[in-house]
């Protein structure tokens, strides 16, 4: 290097850099600060320390990652520091070109998280790339319907443009001349410590993903990572949901070397028949009235559909069901303590027909294989026809032709309906959802004259965000007060929300009435429940609502000649999840068939030794990791992360963590473990096959 004063240019450019290092972290600081207060618990006691260490934790992140974006720059500048004024120009334009971009996008990912979190109660997951696999016309129409998009994209080109102003004008100020050995201990010290803050530790080890659960609390877990961190776990964890080549892989973390053994440990029933695959399938035993007048199968997944709006319903002041409600409290059997497979429409239906913890799976190049964990293959080898019904678009997902290769005959969507139905009204997602349940009550009603016996799987789509109802529908009572103390959402957003979740109730119950009224009812076993629970009024940040964050009704209606069990023998109050409707299904209007043998049991045995366990995939703690994926609640509490677990206890209705499992919570976190490790293991060992 030349022993010269460096041209005072570089030291303009260098105090640039670093002001826009340090505004860059200051806008993710003032992001996260957004999240903690929009979306802090009521429940959560505010701890200085435990805050302070959390707020320090996502700094450190940031800096890392701001290192390793922007860090380069410094060491590309001390090769055009000396360069000609054109060559220096050049380098500066470039510069101050990424800066705009990268800033743009390290904003624009902030927003989107902020909301993100207010959607799904976290931050961006792998879920945020089903945007490109979903309706992206219907979900970019739904975002431009319930968010401020106009003033949202002001604030980002504002507070970018602000940015880069304050760090253009820190340029522009007058600098005196560095000596030589300033020079290059400035430049030097600014490297090491660019290198410093890329590692994140002045540890043995570098700041790492796994080091980002500084706090119980879930809630405040979740902040650690910014937007821009949090797509980028989500993406690592896209590539890992691509199953890899190792059938074993869950199995063996879980500790298990054969899938026997995990097999025994998640209760299954190695007693009852044992037909082709050791204990993974059973025979179930002989039902005469099923052999003598096979019912009619239909089963009802209902768009947001959660639980706990229904501790609001009033039916002379906030009426959330409508024609429902007779079903719902007298005629059928409700289990009210429920939960969701997943946390979204897709995942939530992969899981209840092929028994899948992987998701998306019938979309990737897996999904051209035909797995024999599916739901619907016992009915079709009974000699059953079987439909997909969705008001939506059967080009959803592909939906068609994926679902005809996991045992579905015909698939019928909104353009069947619409061409049935030409007076029914459209929206975003398809069409409404009373024209859905008439046309699948035509569907039953051909099938009973022409002798046939069907399987109907019916999807609803009006209960979605943008949230609107028919306008030939006429609201009942819907006094949002109460509602709207817990609320997160504004009272017209509740408004609109509580009005589709009441029609969609009303729908399903008006298609009751109108099997009841042709007698279909008494030939016709009926399941239904919600695919996830509504994302847009409550607010579920920390893990002590985790029954509420995915609680769904499950509902029965089993006629009299195929019932096993009397009314007083069925516990309602017991736990229960998507895996137990298609045992529960299977138990009443199937005879003597060979069908998946699973942890889901039949809802309507009585219970025995072992305390019911509501089982599902929900859960990913650890952040975004594919084998921290778990989730149960029983009575004794609930267990996360069942690899290395996290144990909650109930407190007052509410799950609040323990270092002091009860036995009964040990041992549901060893069959948690065994049984997410099988359907693991099953699901990847086909996939892979």
């Amino acid at each position: 290097m030349n022993a010269s004063p460096p041209p005072k240019r570089w030291q303009q450019w260098f105090k640039a850099f670093w002001s826009l290092f340090v505004l860059t972290a200051f806008g993710l600081l003032i992001a996260r600060g957004l999240l903690f207060f929009t979306y802090r618990p009521s429940t959560l006691l505010i701890d200085v320390q435990e805050s302070g260490a959390v707020l320090w934790l996502g700094l450190r992140f940031d800096l890392k990652h701001l290192s390793v974006l922007m860090g380069p720059w410094l060491l590309i500048s001390l090769l055009f520091y000396r360069a000609s004024p054109r060559y220096w120009q050049m380098f500066r334009r470039v510069f101050w070109i990424y800066s705009a971009v990268f800033l743009l996008l390290v904003n624009l990912l902030s927003i989107i998280n902020h909301y993100y979190f207010a959607f799904y109660q976290g931050p961006i997951n792998s879920l945020f790339f089903g945007l490109r696999e979903d309706d992206t016309q219907a979900i970019l129409a739904t975002v431009w319907s319930d968010f401020p998009v106009a003033s949202l994209l002001f604030l980002l080109f504002g507070w970018t443009a602000i940015q880069i102003f304050i760090a253009r004008k820190i340029e522009a100020r007058p600098v005196k001349s560095m000596r030589p050995w300033a020079f290059y201990l400035t430049a030097s010290l600014s490297v090491i410590l660019l290198v410093g803050l890329g590692r994140g530790s002045l540890g043995t080890f570098p700041l790492r993903t796994q080091h980002i659960n500084v706090s119980k609390d879930s809630f405040l877990n979740q902040l650690v990572p910014s937007g821009a961190h949090a797509l980028y776990l989500a993406h690592k964890e896209r590539r890992q949901d691509s199953i890899g080549e190792d059938p074993m892989i869950m199995l063996r973390a879980a500790g298990f070397e054969r899938w026997q053994t995990a097999a025994l440990e998640c209760g299954l029933d190695t007693n009852a028949g044992q037909p082709t695959d050791g204990i993974l399938f059973t025979a179930l035993p002989e039902h005469p009235a099923v052999e003598q007048q096979p019912p009619q199968v239909v089963f009802a997944l209902m768009e947001s559909w959660g639980s706990h709006l229904l501790a609001y319903d009033e039916p002379e002041r906030t009426d959330l069901l409508g024609r429902l409600r007779p079903w719902l409290n007298e005629k059928g059997a409700h289990f009210s303590h429920g939960l969701a497979s997943q946390n979204g429409t897709y995942s939530s239906l992969e899981a209840l027909l092929l028994d899948t913890p992987l998701s998306p799976l019938m979309q990737s190049n897996h999904g051209y294989k035909a797995y024999n964990t599916s739901r619907i293959l016992p009915y079709k080898k009974q000699g059953y026809k079987t439909i997909f019904l969705t008001a939506g678009p059967r080009a959803w997902r592909q939906l068609d032709p994926t679902l005809l290769r996991q045992g579905f005959d015909e698939i019928h969507d909104a353009v069947s309906i619409k061409e049935k139905y030409p007076e029914a009204e459209t929206h975003t997602w398809g069409v409404d959802d009373e024209w859905m349940f008439r046309y699948a009550q035509e569907l039953l009603e051909e099938a009973h004259a022409n002798d046939e016996k069907i399987v109907l799987f019916t999807l609803s789509v009006t209960n979605h965000p943008p949230h609107r109802v028919p306008s030939t529908y006429q609201p009942a009572p819907l006094d949002i007060a109460t509602i709207q103390q817990d609320a997160v959402s504004d009272k017209k957003s509740t408004q609109a929300v509580l009005q589709t979740y009441q029609y969609a109730n009303d729908a399903l119950g008006g298609f009751l009435d109108g099997l009841e009224a042709s007698g279909l009812l008494a030939k016709t076993v009926i399941a239904a429940t919600g695919d996830h629970p509504n994302r847009a009024v409550f607010n579920y940040s920390d893990s002590s609502q985790l029954h509420l964050r995915h609680g769904v009704p499950i509902w029965f209606y089993i006629p009299e000649a195929y019932r096993q069990a009397k009314a007083d023998e069925i516990s309602l109050e017991q736990w229960a999840s998507h895996q137990d409707i298609f045992p529960t299904l299977w138990a009443h209007s199937l005879s003597a068939a060979i069908v998946p043998n699973s942890a889901g049991r039949n809802l309507f045995e009585p219970l025995s030794d072992t305390a019911p366990m509501a089982l599902t995939y929900n859960e990913y703690l650890g952040q975004q990791s594919l084998h921290s994926r778990g989730l149960s609640i029983s009575e004794a509490g609930a267990v996360t992360n069942p690899l290395q677990p996290n144990f909650l206890q109930w407190q007052q209705g509410q799950l609040r963590p323990t270092d002091t499992p009860s036995p009964a919570l040990l041992e549901q976190a060893q069959r948690t473990k065994a049984c997410v490790a099988l359907n693991d293991w099953r699901i990847r060992s086909q996939a892979l096959r």
